[in-house]
């Protein structure tokens, strides 16, 4: 199973989608980050490490893929940490003559708006507690994702 996790809401929509796809990450899964954002710093990379037993944050930092390059076979299942990001998933899937609705795994739909208003990083200070607060968010997606059944 492969999951993008994308945002666009500004400069640190980056960070986050780093963040999230080293939370997320399980060995059954593909974790794919998606952003026009890619700048992440090394700060912040190190708080995901210290956060995150076993994360590989600077992994994903050097993959985030730009919108304008994926399609609707990038991922089987996009989940959104912004309107802007779920907005721009919405119009992969409809650009490539997929349906939204229609996912293919037993859950509903291929793009999921992330429940949580997600603040951006601190610019200063400890970034730890803000990778720990998205990652006690981010809990019930990883049960959801481990149910998911083609």
């Amino acid at each position: 199973m492969t999951i993008a996790i994308i945002s666009e809401r500004g400069p640190k929509a980056g960070e986050i989608v780093v963040a999230a796809s080293t939370i997320l990450t399980m060995t059954y899964l593909t974790v794919k980050p998606v952003s026009s954002y890619n700048t992440c710093r090394d700060e912040f990379i190190n708080a995901c490490r210290a956060t995150v037993r076993n994360g590989t944050p600077k992994k994903y930092a050097a993959k985030i893929a730009k919108p304008a390059s994926v399609d609707a076979e990038y991922a089987d299942f996009w989940l959104a940490f912004d309107a802007q990001g779920e907005q721009r998933a919405r119009q992969i899937i409809q650009n490539s003559g997929k349906s939204v609705e229609k996912g293919k795994y037993d859950f509903p739909g291929v793009v999921h708006l992330f429940e949580y208003t997600v603040p951006d990083p601190p610019d200063v200070g400890d970034i730890k507690p803000w990778v720990g607060m998205l990652a006690s968010q981010l809990e019930s997606w990883k049960e959801k994702i481990k149910n998911m059944k083609r």
